[in-house]
């Protein structure tokens, strides 16, 4: 065996991951070969050195409590057992760091929030040029096109006069429900607004926020949630929020 070309070998070796025929080609060639032989011993007496038991104590409890907060309330049950048997290590603040990382790595993937789904929708009826499913710029069109697909009717406004004109609408899916998407433009620029009602009638804030470079509006008024979305500056987005839900 060349030592050059299947030192990987070696590692494997050591790692156990070498079906039997293999393992039987390492260990006579380590027999015959002092390098191989001295560096494969080298490695395990690293390797037994870092599993002596003084390089371990009881991690205080305080750590332990500090991961557990971490860990989403829903995944804390099934996470108990495991913190229980890992939180044994040693290492001070590499341990901690460690413990933190992995306690983020273990956790389920977070769902993506509200304004990354109206965003990813936005963008998805761009590029698959699905943005409207009625094209019309008349509000007594559009709003009874959603008659019959819908629970709700959304409130539909023509802001032609006020530079923000109604050009058609369509239907989308968040939040596990079917929602009315009312497509408006200014100039050039598309915005979407995402209707639905809202779980109780109290009215909002509007709350504003970035992703992905497009601009999102979010509030709640007479019993619906909009969320407006658009490349459009925020200045002209909060107008056309005012105009749209006066």
């Amino acid at each position: 065996m060349d030592c050059t070309l299947d030192r990987h070998l070696l590692e494997g070796y050591l790692d156990g991951e070498l079906g039997f025929e293999r393992t039987l080609e390492v260990e006579a060639h380590l027999a015959s070969c002092r390098t191989c032989h001295s560096e494969v011993q080298s490695w395990k007496d690293v390797r037994g050195a870092l599993q002596r038991s003084d390089l371990y104590y009881r991690a205080p409890s305080s750590l332990e409590e500090k991961i557990r907060k971490m860990v989403p309330q829903e995944n804390r049950k099934e996470r108990a057992s495991w913190l229980h048997h890992w939180i044994w290590a040693g290492g001070g603040a590499a341990f901690a760091t460690a413990a933190l990382l992995i306690a983020f790595m273990i956790s389920r993937p977070a769902a993506p929030s509200l304004g990354q789904e109206v965003v990813t929708s936005h963008i998805r009826s761009l590029m698959a040029n699905h943005l409207m499913d009625v094209i019309s710029t008349d509000q007594h069109t559009v709003k009874p096109w959603f008659d019959g697909k819908l629970d709700f009717a959304p409130p539909v406004r023509d802001l032609a006069k006020e530079g923000y004109p109604l050009v058609g609408g369509r239907l989308d899916y968040l939040e596990n429900r079917t929602v009315a998407v009312l497509v408006y433009r200014r100039a050039l620029h598309p915005i979407n607004l995402y209707v639905w009602p809202a779980a109780d009638n109290r009215d909002s804030l509007v709350q504003q926020q970035t992703v992905q470079g497009y601009n999102v509006l979010s509030w709640k008024k007479n019993g619906f949630e909009f969320r407006a979305v658009s490349d459009l500056n925020t200045d002209e987005l909060h107008d056309f929020e005012r105009l749209v839900t006066p």
